[in-house]
């Protein structure tokens, strides 16, 4: 497994913001979705979330500015942050933590709540945007670079990374 970064160089060209199916609502998430977001990232990154890391890593950090959920009338469905990391990334804000249930995947939840993120980054005067994937999320990948995400290449082991991974996204019809 290889971190993958990519970067959407120009925020103010545009991406596409794919539509919200019928019956389900993208919103700001609240204390109360604590649960429900846990549950829904330990399924998407099949990693420990329990209500502790997401108020310390998502709803309470001081670097997150907004936690998007989208939802139906069964629950959460899909979930991503607007990072801000001045420090680090002075121009762009960070695309962080995108899951989706496995009951909603191919659906294009990801791509609505990560456009929602960019949308915010606009907002806050932004020119780019930044995110890190995980060589294997190929849907993750195809979702990103759709929206006008381009590899960035850090090291020489993420391009070496990226050039196994072309091939593979080539073939898949995702």
């Amino acid at each position: 497994m290889t971190q993958l970064f990519m970067t959407h160089p120009d925020l103010s060209a545009g991406f596409p913001a794919p539509a919200l199916p019928a019956g389900m609502t993208l919103r700001a998430a609240e204390a109360t979705d604590s649960s429900a977001i846990a549950a829904l990232l330990a399924e998407a990154f099949e990693e420990e979330w329990d209500d502790a890391r997401v108020g310390r890593d998502l709803l309470d950090a001081t670097d997150v500015a907004v936690t998007w959920v989208i939802s139906d009338a069964q629950g959460l469905l899909a979930v991503a942050s607007e990072r801000l990391m001045p420090q680090t990334y002075p121009d762009a804000g960070y695309v962080h933590y995108v899951g989706v249930a496995a009951r909603a995947r191919g659906l294009g939840l990801g791509a609505i709540v990560t456009a929602r993120c960019m949308t915010g980054f606009v907002g806050r005067g932004l020119p780019t945007a930044v995110l890190e994937t995980d060589d294997f999320r190929i849907p993750a990948v195809i979702t990103y670079l759709r929206l006008g995400y381009v590899p960035t290449y850090r090291n020489p082991a993420e391009q070496k990374a990226w050039s196994a991974l072309f091939p593979v996204l080539q073939r898949s019809k995702s």
